[in-house]
């Protein structure tokens, strides 16, 4: 056995949304690396925090003997935890503005002054001070090992979604932790960074720090040594990773089928789709974008027409989310580019709101920035009128179809509370069921299933295929994952350092 690093006894944790782990018995030692993996999410999530400090156990006892020398050093006037030493990277990250002043908000990147008031990536991972008196991980060294190094002078504010998800474990290292806590780690990432992950891994811990992180029982990365397995509020199986029996999961399908139930309300929310608009859909020709002297998209030519269902694909930072942005109404260089939205040319007296009433819109930035204080009902019945949040009154028949659109998704038993108090997962499953709403004559979902469960999944790619069938709505959709992609999903982009590399059917 090697040297106790962290022992819980008997503990047990609850948060408002209703989460829980009860009799939590675990033990890490020196050289062990562990995944916490099962269901629900919130659980393996819970863990984490109680970990990081951030959930304070209700009974029990944990101990941080990896921090008694750390503690024991001279007094030198600042106060010292044992959770210096413990560095958690979750799903959202919590960037502020250079001035300090304010988070960032959603449609920052488009707004030039706000834009300005970022930070650059090298300026950020610089600011980063260690408590851990052993600095192993400077910032050069952690954008070398994440692929950051071609990105330091890049603004903050307009990181993919992959490349947000990197700087932040970048960050984590330059903590120099002892624990490093990973909510998983491969989701937002690329194709080539996920295979590269258990490398990445193994420099981290060559470098003395342990790791624990929660993961799908598929994606657990080789070099994890020991697995914990949650079901419900409890730890069902733990123990060296070669004597642990994984939960099974069920096969990805690419056609899952709706119930009989979900298959007759789904219909009856989907009877008053909206009326087919003029195509094209999106047409651009000779797209280019350009941010200072860098170039987001270089002559993009692309046609979309109604009924069709297209793969977004291309790595973290090729371009995607620009792309998007500018079918969207965000992106205001759409005006001086040819772009055609539903067959009317952009620029010729159209407002962003005339466009967005055709679009269901859900992507990992608008989950980070969508205020937590509304409702879950409010968030839905935002969807009707394209708005962060609710600001208008509804009608008695908009707000019934909001609560059929959670009971399809599983929601309506939460729907008068906070979106913050819901697990990340279910947070996800609200924003979708906002997208879909207004039966919109495009969807475009970027990475709408991260963080969702195997069978939430298969749920949405449902409701998706049902979707696309019954109301011929026109699909742009964005995954790293195979298995995400619904199977009416039949055409495929792709970008490459902002330039299509092939478009054509799948």
């Amino acid at each position: 056995m090697g040297l106790p690093l962290l022992t819980i006894t008997g503990a047990a944790a609850a948060k408002a949304d209703g989460t829980a782990i009860a009799n939590l018995q675990w033990a890490l030692e020196e050289g062990q690396h562990w995944a916490v993996t099962g269901r629900p999410e919130a659980a393996k999530t819970l863990i984490l925090e109680i970990l990081a400090g951030r959930v304070a156990i209700t009974q029990g006892v944990i101990r941080h003997h990896h921090a008694d020398d750390y503690l024991r050093l001279p007094s030198d006037g600042i106060y010292r935890s044992h959770h210096d030493l413990v560095c958690f990277v979750p799903f959202h990250h919590h960037f502020r503005n250079r001035s300090n002043v304010q988070a960032f908000y959603y449609q920052q990147r488009f707004n030039s002054m706000d834009a300005d008031d970022a930070d650059t990536v090298a300026e950020y991972l610089q600011r980063i001070t260690p408590k851990n008196p052993v600095v192993v991980w400077t910032a050069e060294k952690a954008m070398a090992l994440l692929g950051l190094a071609l990105l330091a002078n890049k603004s903050l504010i307009t990181l993919s979604n992959g490349e947000t998800r990197r700087l932040m474990l970048a960050t984590a290292l330059v903590r120099n932790p002892r624990i490093l806590l990973l909510e998983h780690p491969l989701a937002g990432l690329d194709v080539t960074t996920r295979a590269r992950f258990n490398d990445i891994l193994k420099h981290i811990i060559q470098s003395g720090i342990h790791v624990i992180l929660t993961s799908s029982p598929h994606e657990i990365p080789e070099i994890i040594t020991h697995i914990m397995v949650v079901d419900g509020h409890t730890v069902v199986a733990r123990g060296p990773r070669e004597t642990v029996t994984l939960p099974e999961l069920a096969a990805p399908s690419a056609a899952a089928k709706l119930g009989a139930d979900f298959q007759g309300l789904l219909t009856r929310l989907l009877a008053g789709h909206n009326t087919p608009v003029s195509s094209p859909i999106v047409s651009m020709k000779d797209v280019t974008v350009i941010y200072g002297e860098k170039t987001i998209l270089d002559n993009i030519n692309w046609l979309v027409q109604p009924g069709e269902a297209w793969a977004l694909r291309g790595h973290n930072g090729a371009g995607k989310s620009t792309l998007l942005s500018l079918i969207n109404g965000d992106n205001p260089q759409a005006y001086k580019n040819n772009i055609t939205l539903f067959g009317r040319r952009r620029g010729t007296g159209e407002s962003i709101w005339d466009i967005k009433k055709h679009i269901g819109y859900v992507s990992p930035e608008l989950h980070q920035y969508f205020p937590k204080h509304q409702t879950v009902l409010q968030v839905v019945l935002s969807g009707y009128f394209d708005t962060v949040g609710l600001f208008r009154q509804v009608t008695a028949s908009q707000r019934e179809a909001a609560l059929g659109w959670l009971q399809l998704f599983g929601l309506d038993g939460v729907a008068r509370e906070r979106l913050a108090q819901l697990s990340p997962d279910r947070q996800r499953l609200c924003l979708l069921a906002r997208a879909v709403i207004k039966n919109p004559s495009l969807l475009i979902l970027d990475e709408p299933c991260q963080g969702l469960s195997p069978r939430h999944r298969d749920l949405f790619k449902a409701v998706v295929n049902e979707i696309h069938a019954a109301s011929g709505t026109t699909i742009i959709y964005v995954s790293h994952y195979d298995e995400d992609i619904p199977s009416c999903v039949n055409r495929t982009i792709q970008l490459e350092q902002g330039s299509v590399t092939a478009c054509s059917p799948s």
